[in-house]
């Protein structure tokens, strides 16, 4: 039995594939903020709620807490990039990336496979994260008929196989 050691943990989660998303919202300026996520989970379906969990130290934090907004945004295959670029540190992380904005007014990215945008209902304190609890304002379906989503397996980029 292996020593429990924060390394283990993370590449035992690895082992738990995927969907990749950017959750977006905004601040009271409307200025957009994001993050590359996967820890997305649906909680209730009446109401109907989803749980995101944001790192403590992340530019994206205290953003989502005044606007009390956020958009889940479901990446397609082949937009690793996209995934890539929102995964670090950067203030320039909008530049070039097209979005709208919908109900809630949180950043909704072009070329995703769906997007989900909540209203925070709750937030907890979760050991080195803060954990959201949003209700559904808006689902967006699929832009693009067929297409697939971006998958992640042990700490890279998974496809689906038909």
């Amino acid at each position: 039995m292996s020593e429990l050691t924060p390394e283990l943990f993370r590449k035992a989660s690895g082992y738990w594939a995927t969907g990749v998303s950017i959750v977006t919202t905004c601040d009271l300026d409307q200025t957009p903020y994001g993050l590359t996520m996967n820890s997305v989970t649906s909680v209730s379906l009446t109401p109907p709620l989803f749980l995101i969990c944001v790192d403590n130290k992340s530019d994206t934090l205290e953003p989502m807490r005044r606007s009390g907004v956020f958009c889940i945004n479901v990446l397609s295959l082949g937009q690793h990039a996209l995934s890539n670029g929102f995964a670090k540190k950067n203030p320039n992380k909008f530049e070039g990336v097209e979005f709208d904005r919908g109900v809630t007014g949180a950043p909704r990215l072009h070329g995703r496979l769906m997007a989900i945008e909540c209203a925070v209902t709750a937030s907890h304190a979760g050991g080195d994260h803060q954990i959201f609890i949003g209700e559904v304002r808006a689902i967006t379906l699929p832009e693009v008929e067929g297409a697939e989503p971006l998958l992640y397996f042990r700490g890279g980029y998974a496809q689906v196989l038909s």
